[in-house]
């Protein structure tokens, strides 16, 4: 990265740009630099899908699980209030899981960066054989 392109990446406040101000600044940077960007967003946003999902499926789990522990804790005599706790337990694990997965996505980019060399290398060679 040129040393003029880090000084305006740092100037860069995402939290304040719009689309238009963020097209402009990717279309300012190098083909390579671009491309890097765009796979790394691409990857972050995979990474928050996986993360609503994991949430998704945590909240759903506990809803059946704590209707299950209530449905266990009527039905059987003694000390069963440790029923209560699974539901928990299983929102810990998936939330835990889906963490792991989601950070694993998001800091994997060079599958993306491939891909889509590969598809820039395709358009290249098939731009080159309809000149010929």
């Amino acid at each position: 990265m040129s040393k003029e392109t880090a000084e305006s990446v740092e100037k860069l406040d995402l939290a304040k740009m719009n689309e238009d101000d963020l097209a402009s600044a990717v279309a300012k940077l190098s083909p390579d630099e671009a491309l890097f960007f765009l796979a790394k967003l691409e990857a972050i946003m995979n990474k928050r899908k996986l993360q609503l999902t994991g949430y998704l499926v945590a909240f759903v789990g506990w809803l059946i699980l704590t209707f299950l522990a209530l449905w266990y804790f009527g039905t059987h005599d003694g000390f069963v209030g440790w029923v209560f706790l699974l539901p928990f337990l299983f929102v810990g694990v998936i939330l835990y899981a889906f963490g792991k997965w989601s950070t694993r996505v998001g800091n994997d980019v060079e599958p993306i960066l491939e891909r889509e060399r590969a598809k820039l290398a395709e358009k290249k060679s098939a731009g080159a054989a309809a000149d010929k």
